[in-house]
C-alpha cells in the first residue's frame, strides 16, 4: 500500500461509525492525510427517534474531528444504496483507504441484515479498515498509540 493521502469514512451515526472516525482521525494526523466523511441516506425505514439521535451523535463527532483537522476534513451526503454509494465515492474521489465501522453481527442476524462493511471490503478499489465499537474493555488505536480518549470525549488541540 502506498502513502495515504485521502481517507474515506462512511458514517451512519452508529457508535461503530463514530469509532471509525476516531481511528481515521488518528491515522490522518499521523500521515498528514485528509478525511472525506460520507453519509448515505438509505431508502430504508428507520425509527425516527433513533435516527435523530444517531444523526446528532454523528454531527457532534464530525464537528470535533473538524476542530482537529480543519480544512483537511470534508463531508457530503448522498441518497441511495449505501454499498453502491460508498464504492462509487471511493473510486470517484480516489480514496487511498476506507475506514468504516462494523456492527460485528454474526449468525442469523448477519444473514438477515447482511453487512455493508463486508460488501465494501470485497469490492473496494482500495484497502478497507473496519472498526468495531469499543465495548469498554479494549483500548482503541488512538488510546494505545497517542494515549488519548476518542474524539467525542476530548477537547481540540490549541493552535
Amino acid at each position: 500500500m502506498g502513502h495515504i493521502h485521502k481517507i474515506l469514512v462512511p458514517m451512519d451515526g452508529s457508535p461503530s461509525s463514530i469509532a471509525a472516525l476516531t481511528q481515521a482521525l488518528t491515522l490522518a494526523e499521523d500521515v498528514g492525510a485528509s478525511i472525506d466523511v460520507l453519509h448515505v441516506n438509505a431508502p430504508t425505514p428507520a425509527v425516527a427517534s433513533a435516527e435523530h439521535q444517531a444523526e446528532r451523535d454523528m454531527e457532534s463527532a464530525i464537528a470535533e474531528a473538524k476542530k482537529w483537522l480543519g480544512e483537511r476534513l470534508s463531508r457530503h451526503t448522498d441518497d441511495g444504496e449505501p454499498i453502491r454509494k460508498i464504492l462509487e465515492t471511493a473510486a470517484a474521489e480516489h480514496a487511498d483507504l476506507i475506514v468504516m465501522g462494523t456492527h460485528g453481527r454474526v449468525g442469523r442476524l448477519h444473514a438477515l441484515l447482511g453487512s455493508v462493511a463486508e460488501a465494501v471490503v470485497r469490492s473496494a478499489p482500495c484497502p478497507v479498515l473496519t472498526v468495531r465499537q469499543p465495548d469498554g474493555e479494549e483500548e482503541s488505536f488512538s488510546e494505545r498509540i497517542h494515549h488519548r480518549e476518542p474524539i467525542a470525549k476530548q477537547a481540540p488541540p490549541s493552535r
